[in-house]
């Protein structure tokens, strides 16, 4: 009687410890069905489709209906592309997993490969931090620099040398930059208010561009 009573418990454990291994495997890797562009994917999410919009970093567009393909648009969707088609990945998320469009909003990982981190490391993309969603804020902001630093994708010489004239507003308590056409400028105190010549200024001084006027 004892034997049985320890044989039941012992396949009732090894039951429970697979029942959580297919949920671990099944609940945080998916299967990329298509790439929508540089930062956005669509998954296979419990049996239906799901898109994903990469956290903290925003690449350049080329389905939006007002702005067509910018430049390096082409360069930053092949790459994820290439990386993530067809391919499961793993989904880590941070306060805020869905944005007001209904997107999931992770950080997206293919085996040991950060891809939102990637992005940002080789040029394909800059840096878009919309809180609450800031973990890896800073980060990524450093990487930027390094990428702007080094001419990597959209940061080459040519793009460059075409914005270095215009003139940027930071927001010493936010520690944000704007365009000076922004709205957010016009709410600024004076005093809070720091002028930055270049992006490179800007960047350097530790600010990340407006998420409304994108000022890139």
């Amino acid at each position: 009687m004892q034997f049985r009573r320890w044989l039941a418990f012992f396949y009732l454990v090894v039951f429970f410890l697979l029942i959580l291994a297919g949920c671990v495997s099944r609940d945080n890797t998916y299967q990329v069905l298509r790439v929508v562009d540089g930062d956005t994917i669509i998954i296979d999410y419990n049996g239906k489709e799901e898109r994903v919009r990469f956290i903290g970093v925003d690449t350049p567009e080329t389905k939006h209906p007002q702005k067509g393909v910018e430049f390096y648009g082409r360069e930053a969707y092949e790459f994820t592309r290439n990386l993530l088609e067809g391919e499961r990945v793993t989904l880590k998320f941070d306060v805020q997993e869905r944005d007001r469009y209904g997107r999931l909003l992770a950080y997206v990982y293919k085996d040991d490969i950060f891809v939102n981190e990637l992005l940002v490391k080789e040029g394909y993309a800059r840096v878009l931090t919309i809180p609450p969603n800031v973990k890896y804020a800073e980060h990524f902001l450093k990487l930027e620099r390094e990428a702007r630093k080094e001419g990597r994708g959209l940061w080459g010489k040519e793009v460059a040398e075409e914005k270095k004239e215009i003139t940027y507003i930071g927001n010493k308590n936010s520690k944000k930059f704007h365009l000076p056409s922004c709205e957010g400028v016009a709410k600024m105190k004076e005093e809070n208010k720091v002028n930055f010549n270049s992006l490179d200024e800007a960047y350097a001084a530790g600010y990340s561009p407006c998420s409304i006027c994108n000022p890139q």
